[in-house]
């Protein structure tokens, strides 16, 4: 599969915005830089005029189009990732990087096109959040919607939990899952290719749903039917103004608001289940 890549120029402001819309459009994955934002997707997939001009509303000029050979990827990404550290306590690594310390956990990405390499505010806001109530994932039963390149199940698996269902819906995710699990010895983590939450009831103790805001807002019925009583959810991957729609939404699920963060004008929330049942 080959990949397009647009470079667009652009504000940090502006960054966050073109992230929130293309995210939404089929867009895979994004690298932002200083007063610009790489944003990649695959040549299959059709730039419609309609996503130009909603584009241009914000001053924002869509770029001509760059070919990516798909054998390129690995390369392109290992020349531009650097490790990240998160409150001394985690680190994210690829297996090209040289190790200088040790941490109390540690998780060896390889990525592809995937969302979630932990340089993303969304990945690091969610990691941190799981840290701070490390505890509740021992033993725990964890479903994690939208996995991208399992990072976040890794993570899940690392703290404890017994049991995690990954899925994504894109192929090239699902493959990636696959092989980071295999990376890091998650033998936990059971990657699916699927778009919708599992028909069942009452079986998460935590939900994991770093993926956007109409997703979350889509789905998050769903998800609550497969959330144990007093389960937690931790969601992220919109913008502060997104909170007001997230927090009705919750409210009328009765998911009680537990916390929430803010990293880089995006927002992560985190909630409880306070159904006795579904």
């Amino acid at each position: 599969m080959n990949f397009i890549s647009f470079k667009f120029k652009c504000t940090p402001e502006q960054s966050e915005i073109l992230i929130a819309i293309l995210s939404e459009k089929n867009f895979e994955g994004f690298q932002e830089e200083q007063n610009c934002l790489t944003a990649y997707i695959s040549s299959s997939e059709k730039i419609s005029e309609e996503l130009i001009q909603q584009i241009g509303a914000f001053v924002i000029n869509f770029p001509s189009p760059d070919i990516i050979p798909d054998k390129n990827w690995n390369e392109e990404w290992e020349s531009k990732i650097t490790p990240i550290e998160i409150n001394d306590l985690v680190l994210i690594r690829t297996e090209f990087h040289r190790v200088e310390k040790k941490f109390p956990f540690e998780i060896i990405i390889q990525p592809k096109m995937s969302f979630g390499t932990g340089h993303h505010a969304t990945t690091h806001m969610m990691i941190e959040l799981m840290m701070e109530i490390k505890n509740d994932f021992k033993d725990a039963s964890v479903f994690d919607f939208g996995a991208g390149t399992g990072i976040l199940s890794i993570m899940a698996e690392q703290l404890g939990a017994k049991e995690i269902l990954s899925i994504d819906n894109e192929e090239w995710a699902y493959e990636n899952m696959i092989e980071n699990f295999a990376r890091n010895k998650s033998v936990k983590c059971i990657p699916e290719l699927s778009d919708k939450p599992p028909a069942t009831e009452n079986k998460f103790d935590i939900i994991l749903a770093n993926i956007n805001r109409n997703v979350i807002l889509e789905f998050l019925p769903a998800l609550k039917q497969t959330l144990k009583p007093l389960g937690i959810i931790f969601c992220s991957g919109f913008l502060p103004e997104d909170e007001i729609v997230i927090m009705q939404t919750a409210e009328k699920l009765n998911l009680k608001f537990s916390t929430r963060k803010f990293r880089e004008n995006w927002m992560a929330l985190v909630f409880k289940n306070t159904s006795t049942n579904t």
